[in-house]
């Protein structure tokens, strides 16, 4: 089973999604990466998850098979059951206008076979580039499929110039090469890469592939599904999905608006499901969305099932494991000594998330089967499901009862309106039947600490226990005690004259915050973090030194951090005029939650930070004789997404203001937007704030004595500019 772990990102045109994975590890069109320069090109191609590439150019009369090295696949015509569909000759600029656009999209179409046995998707489509600047990438095209239960076959690779089609497949061009895109998210994935350059590829050319990969991961059983989204970030002309069954097969579906109802038709030999579109207009992507929130209207069918099915079939995976290794044993001995279940719990996870490294070779039956718990333990590295398993049985050996169970990390809450199919997980945490209750945990994340009750879980919505009773998805719901709370205390100390200020910022950090500062810490390492830190601070502050290492405590029992930033800023005031000095001051660890977003006009929900505590105090020691020209103040600003407050005065010598943040939900629906965007721009507003002070006569004078200093200085050096000037004459 794939996981979401690491964020590698891969630009794919996808099509239809088969087996659970997104074509780019099952039959995709990749797209390789492209430059900061290209992301017009970038967005078009992992929004066009249309996976096909069509084309019209002359068909091969037989089939030919040709090998690279221990890789093989053919060439030849589409099989019968594959109905080819024409490109447009011409684009109807008046109902599907382009000005602006990128890429546009002629045809995009999948064809999927599941009737007598067969298990093959037929991917097709035509696609043309607006602009010179990414004729690069339409003259690469690259097709990924798993040799180890699926074969290629290309059917043709044209371009169409002029209103001319011209074949570009040439067999010697094919290059097939085994290309782990996954590697660097830690995945072995087995698949293998079908690439061909094309030459001589112009402005107004018409690019079109047309191919069919056969076969199916077996482990699946026939428990997949079909999808395919009728929207893209480009223009598309036309847009189809034609699903063959066995006659009388009945189907699950989810279909999105504003997409057509199937055409039906049931016939002697199969019967078919078609889904159509035309003219299909851009969707422009908003930023910030829910995990669970796709922005493209899609499709998802698969045969009548339910989830107790597909449970049934994971029970088949994960069988009662062979006997643990002897070390192993020790350690589970050592943990029954633990006071209480919760902390036998919290040290087995431990165990297993920092001791057993993440990696996965999914590869054959190893996409959704774990391997033996003894192994996984021995080798000390597993992916998602060898690590649940795992933990499983060591809970089992703690008499403490615990399920392997699949979720959707892609899909997140969303998989409750999915068909039920074995391919919509892509990712296995640990629910566990505690003394506290139902607990959720997962052992591929890193970094954490505290008590299990505590434990962070991701946004999975729901969740397919693999247990004897399941026959439905369960709420994935956030651990009972767990929490994400931050409390900083930001100090100014004024020195002599007040031209330099120490900064001292005192950041607690406790829950799923400080697993996350962990993190940071261990991947870049402290010094690095300082380095970070402070030229964050250089932002407002130009002319800030480091006074001091950056001080780290980590109470691991209680997953809470402190750190600590001691800095010396010279010239830190914002206006410095005769007897008054200002200092501009903002909240950074609310002001980043609740900075407003890139779109701002919304027709999408808008995620926010959850859950999500802070409290961010602000201090100002004022020197003998200084005096804050402000006044005490309170504000409350509430939103159903969030509470905020903030309060300001004087607290003997102290200047300070306060504010807190506590977030209730962890989206905004688009009912609420402009409220939501109205709150954010008040908390803002009050947020970024400017102090001014009043200061001592004998302070105001040294103040304008030293602005005079650099007046005089600065007329001096235009002085020696204007006579070497003259020298040159």
């Amino acid at each position: 089973m794939i996981t979401a772990r690491k964020g590698t990102v891969v630009f794919a045109i996808q099509g239809s999604r088969v087996n659970g994975s997104a074509l780019s590890a099952s039959g995709g069109v990749m797209m390789k990466r492209v430059a900061d320069g290209r992301r017009c090109a970038r967005a078009f191609w992992a929004a066009c998850v249309f996976a096909l590439i069509g084309l019209c150019a002359a068909t091969a009369t037989r089939a030919e098979d040709y090998e690279r090295g221990e890789y093989r696949f053919s060439i030849a015509p589409a099989a019968d059951w594959v109905e080819l569909q024409a490109v447009a000759e011409r684009w109807d600029e008046q109902r599907l206008p382009t000005a602006g656009a990128q890429w546009r999209s002629w045809l995009a179409d999948s064809q999927h076979a599941r009737f007598g046995g067969r298990r093959a998707r037929y991917l097709d489509v035509a696609y043309e580039a607006l602009s010179a600047a990414l004729l690069t990438e339409v003259g690469k095209v690259e097709i990924d499929f798993r040799p180890d239960f699926e074969r290629l076959t290309i059917h043709e690779i044209g371009l169409r110039r002029d209103g001319k089609w011209q074949s570009r497949l040439k067999p010697e061009a094919v290059t097939l090469a085994r290309r782990e895109t996954a590697f660097e998210r830690d995945m072995a994935l087995g698949s293998v890469s079908a690439m061909v350059v094309l030459d001589d590829v112009r402005i107004g050319d018409v690019v079109r592939v047309r191919y069919t990969i056969e076969g199916e991961n077996p482990i699946l059983a026939g428990l997949d599904h079909v999808d395919a989204r009728f929207a893209q970030s480009a223009p598309m002309l036309q847009r189809q999905l034609r699903v063959l069954l066995d006659p009388g097969t009945q189907l699950n579906e989810q279909r999105d608006a504003p997409i057509a109802a199937a055409q039906v038709k049931q016939g002697a030999r199969q019967a078919e499901w078609r889904y159509r579109a035309e003219m299909v207009a851009p969707v422009v992507r908003e930023d910030g969305n829910p995990v669970w929130f796709v922005p493209y209207p899609e499709v998802t069918l698969s045969e009548k099932r339910d989830w107790g099915a597909v449970a049934a079939w994971a029970r088949t995976l994960y069988p009662k494991p062979a006997p643990l290794p002897a070390d192993l044993m020790a350690r589970i001995a050592q943990w029954r000594m633990l006071p209480d279940q919760q902390a036998r719990i919290a040290d087995a996870l431990l165990a297993v998330q920092e001791e057993v490294r993440y990696f996965g070779v999914e590869i054959g039956d190893n996409t959704h089967k774990p391997r033996e718990p003894a192994e996984v333990w021995e080798q000390r590295r597993g992916d998602c499901k060898d690590k649940s398993r795992l933990l499983v049985a060591i809970l089992a050996a703690l008499d403490i009862p615990a399920n392997p169970a699949l979720v959707s990390a892609a899909s997140g809450k969303r998989v409750a309106l999915m068909p039920p199919a074995a391919s919509v997980f892509d990712h296995v945490i640990v629910q566990v039947h505690s003394d506290k209750g139902v607990l959720w945990l997962d052992p591929t994340r890193t970094a954490q600490r505290g008590p299990a009750l505590a434990q962070a879980i991701g946004e999975f919505g729901f969740a397919l226990p693999v247990s004897a009773t399941a026959k439905a998805l369960v709420a994935v719901t956030p651990n009972p005690a767990n929490s994400s709370t931050t409390r900083v205390v930001e100090r100014y100390m004024p020195q002599e004259h007040g031209n330099e200020l120490a900064l001292e910022i005192r950041a607690e950090y406790a829950g799923t915050i400080a697993n996350t500062v962990r993190s940071e810490l261990r991947y870049s390492g402290s010094d690095a973090l300082a380095r970070r830190y402070a030229d964050f601070y250089r932002r407002r502050f130009p002319e800030l030194d480091i006074a001091a290492p950056l001080a780290v405590e980590d109470d691991a029992a209680l997953n809470r951090i402190v750190v600590t930033e001691r800095y010396r800023v010279t010239r830190p005031w914002a206006s410095n005029s005769p007897g008054q000095r200002g200092l501009d001051l903002a909240a950074d660890s609310i002001a980043s939650v609740i900075a407003l977003p890139a779109t701002l006009k919304r027709h999408t929900p808008l995620a926010f930070a959850f859950p999500f505590d802070v409290t961010h105090r602000t201090e100002l020691v004022l020197p003998k004789g200084w005096r804050w020209r402000g006044s005490p103040a309170e504000r409350a600003l509430d939103d159903p997404a969030a509470q905020y407050r903030y309060r300001a005065g004087l607290d003997g010598a102290t200047v300070f203001s306060e504010e807190t943040l506590h977030a209730r939900e962890a989206s905004v629906p688009v009912e609420r937007m402009a409220a939501h965007l109205e709150w954010r721009r008040s908390a803002r507003e009050q947020n970024l704030q400017r102090w001014v002070l009043d200061v001592p006569d004998a302070q105001a004078d040294a103040a304008r004595n030293e602005r005079l200093g650099d007046l005089v200085r600065d007329v001096m050096n235009d002085n020696r500019t204007a006579k070497k000037g003259r020298g040159h004459d």
